[in-house]
């Protein structure tokens, strides 16, 4: 399963970025790129997970971790349906 996670600072700044830039994926997560980008989010991340609740324990970590705001989509490729 392909999972989004928007990303909103709410703190920690520096240290949030560079703890998304030294990202490790744990086991039964790939990560597939970190992004920063300009607009309403400033970072998104772009993983798989064999299961939701797998990449919900992903993103739960992120989020305490950088104590950003966060908003996770699944995502199903275009050929798929």
């Amino acid at each position: 399963m392909l999972f989004i996670t928007l990303l909103i600072p709410k703190g920690k700044g520096e240290e949030a970025v560079e703890y998304l830039k030294k990202l490790k994926a744990p086991k039964g997560i790939t990560i597939r790129n970190v992004y920063f980008t300009f607009g309403r989010y400033d970072s998104i991340i772009v993983f798989e997970a064999p299961t939701a609740k797998a990449a919900m324990d992903f993103a739960m970590k992120i989020g305490f971790a950088t104590h950003y705001t966060m908003e996770t989509l699944t995502a199903v490729e275009a050929k798929e349906i």
